[in-house]
């Protein structure tokens, strides 16, 4: 799959050009495994953050959270060491240093609609004169995978700065060396998916102004400086701060002059908030009492003449740091509950008015903290004696791994405008999350056009593909012809349609055949029109015939028909017929139903009586409007003896089936799969040829009793004709005779909708339809359909690592280990 593109439609990019509105999320990229790539030394084992070092040796592992992998490629993972399933089998890991990983992640991002990450580039390992230019090595090859992913998957990215593990009295000199050497050494600002706000490049200082940490307001305001003056544009700049930052009390640094620095020096604060509240009555009280009181007071600032500064609120999934800790913090000590903690804070924090929300952290399984898959299932944690782990049915919960990406973006849904937020858990709307995405970008119209004719082209011949695997055991639909037609009219009385399937033709019997005449000469055969093409021609009338012929599955004549009765062919298929009328030919014309293809097998017996020929002459009866039935044009019917006074019949020539050269088209408005179980009636067949009639039968019982004999139902009814509806559909309700031009004249026929040559739907010309199943579009004639669906995963992804030595403790001060 390349880039944002999935089925050839491109993913909706997050814009780079402002922070607001957004919901962005924290990117460590900090875990390596062994044989990923080159180590920070010849003698290190390889693993970073996933272990300390292999438990073979020692070692334990960080995370309690298990990630789910199995949506990564065999080339992205590694074998954990030591680890085993309940089966025995051993379990892998990802390398946040290969470069189909990380692209994986961010697409996971644009999937789920979240905007984009801040990449953590901890000052600590940046530290050259400390001997950090091996783990810094890597932390910039993580930084080029991050930018790789984000510019392919349309996601934004910016640099977040963690102060933690550097003295003070050096963290101003660090950041300055390794901001001018991602500026000029890594190009992190050329790239056009780099975060900016105004036009200026969106940077994060977080772990200022935290207590203990002896961090002088002073350096701070110097720091701001140096980001200022040195990048070009200048810099939006977001400060990390502690929860209690507004009040200076708990983790905040007690100096009031902090409280100025915020708000004078920074043009976004975000305070930190992991470990500062476990359950869900917890945040919401956090929410009423910080994050409003904290958006209000900024709010409230800008609009009496200060600093405008933005607010932007720490969300997290849960927590637990067991492993990490060595026991100190609790298994699963801050419940997910299945995802209601989160979205406690998520509500919260737009209910306060917030535009911009920092998740924590998009792949942190360290501190138990990650959105990103986690196994769904106990079941398929790893087994050790020492170490236990955690899946997301830790709760109760039973649910999908991606769930907590799903709340993520349906929260980045929300700050977009594309819908409202309620306090309620949104269950519903998280079950059903794929009937709505993924969201794409909108197409200029030559691009949607290109892509509407592509998936029309696409449609048409998995059609095709599936007809020719089709076992066909009905009548095939309307709008297919078959190979075989007569000949062109040579008379006006030559029968015209197409010649059955030779497994189709009537069977006579045996004393029958002595006044069989010759066979017809070859008919002219014509290429049956491809699937995806309209059937409509303009040749809708041709030479008239007297006869015409309705078929039907094959069946034998019923036994309780009178033995007067010769040749009987079943009439069409009536839910086809029913709704594909043409108008009444003048005499000398013959109407074609487009319904059925194929003629029945119809056997007659040695007793048939013969059947003398019609007269010349017809006398018209009533309509029968109270059976809402297909309508043909029938030349007038001339009262004839009683069946058994009748003379044998024998067909003169092969009869015809529907869709010949007199074929008029199908109505627009029925779908030629759509079998409707209505009655079926029979229809009277007349031949000028032979001079004789032929009889339908073996229908259903009716609800409308009809007299004893077919050709007395002719003989005393004559069919009305039908008459074109507003909106282009044809119904058999009767109207007076037409009153159009003289007999050999062709009724006037109604103009058509020009067809796509391309569309497989017959429709009306306003009529909206898809052609695929899934995700696409498809086009109809002027009007437009489209389909969605869920898309699949794709296999793209990158690695990279890191070191952690500095870190932010998840409790107290901190956000690391």
């Amino acid at each position: 799959m390349s880039g944002q593109e999935l089925e050839g439609r491109i993913l909706k990019r997050a814009n780079p050009k402002t922070i607001q509105d957004k919901f962005l999320v924290g990117y460590q990229g900090w875990f390596t495994c062994n044989g990923d790539g080159e180590p920070m030394d010849p003698n290190h084992h390889g693993w970073l953050h996933w272990f300390d070092k292999p438990i073979s040796d020692g070692g334990r592992p960080n995370t309690d959270l298990w990630p789910d992998v199995s949506e990564y490629s065999p080339s992205e993972l590694f074998p954990a060491p030591d680890l085993q399933n309940a089966d025995g089998e051993p379990v892998f890991l990802f390398s946040s240093r290969n470069s189909k990983t990380v692209r994986r992640h961010f697409h996971w991002m644009a999937l789920h609609g979240v905007d984009g990450a801040f990449l953590q580039r901890f000052a600590g390992q940046c530290d050259l004169e400390a001997g950090s230019a091996a783990i810094r090595k890597i932390r910039d090859e993580v930084g080029d995978r991050v930018r790789e992913a984000a510019e392919a998957e349309g996601r934004v990215f910016a640099i977040m700065y963690d102060v933690s593990g550097v003295h003070p009295d050096k963290i101003q000199r660090v950041l300055e060396q390794d901001w001018t050497h991602l500026i000029r050494d890594k190009y992190v600002l050329d790239s056009p998916n780099y975060l900016r706000e105004k036009g200026k490049p969106v940077i994060a200082l977080w772990g200022f102004g935290f207590n203990h940490r002896n961090h002088s307001p002073q350096v701070v305001r110097s720091i701001v400086n140096f980001f200022r003056s040195s990048t070009p544009g200048g810099v939006y700049l977001m400060a990390g701060v502690p929860g209690h930052w507004r009040t200076s009390t708990s983790d905040s640094d007690p100096d009031p002059e902090f409280l100025r620095v915020w708000t004078e020096e920074f043009d976004a604060l975000s305070p930190w908030t992991v470990g500062r509240y476990g359950n869900e009555e917890e945040a919401e009280r956090w929410g009423n009492e910080k994050v409003k009181q904290d958006f209000d007071f900024l709010k409230r600032r800008g609009d009496e003449g200060g600093k405008r500064v933005d607010y932007i609120p720490v969300v997290l999934p849960g927590g637990s740091g067991y492993n990490l800790s060595r026991g100190q913090w609790g298994l699963n000590g801050i419940k997910r509950n299945g995802g209601h903690f989160l979205w406690k804070q998520i509500y919260a924090a737009r209910h306060a008015g917030v535009r911009i929300i920092y998740g924590a952290m998009w792949d942190e399984y360290d501190e138990g903290t990650a959105f990103m898959p986690v196994v769904s299932s106990s079941k398929q944690l790893p087994v050790h004696s020492q170490f236990n782990f955690l899946a997301l049915d830790a709760d109760g919960h039973s649910l999908p791994s991606d769930w907590y990406m799903r709340i993520a973006g349906f929260a980045a849904g929300s700050l977009r405008g594309d819908h409202m937020l309620h306090e309620s858990f949104p269950v519903k709307e998280l079950q059903d999350y794929w009937a709505t995405r993924p969201r794409y970008e909108e197409m200029t119209p030559a691009e949607e056009e290109t892509e509407q004719l592509n998936e029309a082209q696409r449609a048409y011949h998995d059609w095709a593909a599936q007809e020719e695997r089709a076992v066909v055991d009905e009548a095939p639909p309307p709008y297919m012809l078959e190979d075989e037609m007569q000949s062109p009219r040579t008379s006006s009385i030559q029968n015209t349609g197409l010649v059955p399937p030779e497994a189709t033709n009537p069977v006579l019997h045996r004393s029958s055949l002595s006044s069989v005449p010759p066979p017809s000469p070859p008919l002219s055969t014509r290429p049956e029109c491809p699937p995806g093409l309209d059937k409509r021609t303009p040749q809708s009338y041709q030479q008239p015939s007297s006869s015409y012929t309705i078929a039907r599955p094959p069946s034998q004549v019923s036994s309780s028909v009178p033995t007067s009765a010769a040749v009987a062919y079943l009439a069409g298929d009536l839910t086809r017929q029913t709704s594909s009328h043409l108008p009444q030919h003048a005499s000398g014309f013959s109407s074609i139903s487009p319904s059925v293809i194929q003629m029945p097998s119809v056997e007659v017996g040695p007793s048939t009586a013969p059947i003398s020929p019609l007269p010349a002459s017809a006398t018209p009866v009533s309509s029968w409007p109270q059976h809402p039935v297909q309508q043909h044009n029938l030349p007038s019917h001339p009262r004839v003896s009683p069946l058994d006074s009748l003379p044998s019949l024998i067909p003169q020539r092969e009869p015809f089936g529907i869709g010949g050269p007199g074929y008029h088209g199908p109505d627009s408005n029925v779908h030629p799969h759509d079998p409707a179980p209505l009655p079926r009636v029979e229809h009277s067949r007349t031949s000028s040829n032979s001079g004789a009639s032929s009889i339908a039968t073996n229908r259903p019982a009716h609800p409308h009793p009809v007299p004893n004999s077919l050709v007395q139902d002719y003989r005393q009814r004559q069919i009305p004709p039908t008459q074109l509806h507003p909106g282009g559909s044809h119904s058999p309700q009767p109207y007076s005779p037409p009153e159009w031009g003289t007999q050999r004249s062709p009724p006037p026929v109604p103009p058509r909708p020009p067809m796509h040559t391309q569309s497989l739907n017959h429709c009306s010309s306003n009529q909206s339809t898809s052609m695929l199943t899934g995700n696409g579009r498809g086009r109809g004639l002027n009007g437009r359909g489209r389909g969605r669906g869920r898309g699949n995963s794709i296999a793209g992804h990158a690695q990279g690592s890191t070191q952690g030595n500095s870190g932010r403790p998840s409790r107290g001060a901190g956000r690391g280990y």
